[in-house]
């Protein structure tokens, strides 16, 4: 059964320990990012890419998507905070993507894939979402057993999400090292 984050959770998604461990400039620094794209955060939660891709897309829009309303209240929350009007919040049903057909420039999928029962949908989903000559990327753990990874029974290895993304029609651009503890892949249409 994949594990779920909470709304409770929030506080601990926005810590600066987090930004100690995972940093979105490094993230954001692999990604094909154009000041004026359209993209999609897949699973929000409260908003830790979304925000950092707002700032950065000023020209563009955010597409923040997550299963809870209190995660997306979150992100309006920072947004209205930080007077940044690009970001729009869609909450969204589990394991699917609700997004017109060619509506996004990229996709960013962090932790998402590993939440899911679904993954191949929501993969499928994102291919349906993202533009021709778009991107997409996957934020995942390296290792089960890690603090905030899936345990071993619902820990999905690198290869299988990159078999899945293939699978679904994305092209392979490369892997980077994100953290100590989480890899991103990143993938064209």
């Amino acid at each position: 059964m994949p594990r779920k984050y909470n709304a409770k959770q929030k506080e601990y998604l926005l810590s600066p320990d987090r930004a100690k461990t995972l940093d979105t400039h490094r993230v954001m620094s692999f990604l094909p990012l154009m000041v004026y794209q359209d993209v999609a955060d897949v699973g929000s939660g409260p908003g830790y890419f979304a925000i950092p891709l707002a700032k950065f897309l000023f020209d563009g829009q955010v597409l923040a998507l997550d299963v809870h309303k209190q995660m997306l209240q979150a992100v309006k929350d920072q947004a209205d905070k930080l007077k940044l009007s690009n970001i729009t919040t869609i909450q969204s049903a589990e394991g699917k993507v609700t997004l017109n057909k060619d509506s996004v420039d990229g996709a960013l999928l962090s932790f998402v894939l590993s939440d899911t029962a679904k993954p191949e949908k929501l993969l499928k989903d994102t291919k349906n979402a993202v533009k021709n000559g778009g991107w997409m990327a996957i934020i995942e753990w390296k290792n089960h057993g890690l603090d905030g990874a899936p345990n071993k029974t619902a820990f999905v290895e690198e290869s299988q999400f990159k078999s899945m993304a293939l699978k679904s029609g994305f092209r392979f651009i490369g892997r980077y090292h994100v953290s100590e503890s989480h890899y991103m892949l990143v993938f064209s249409t």
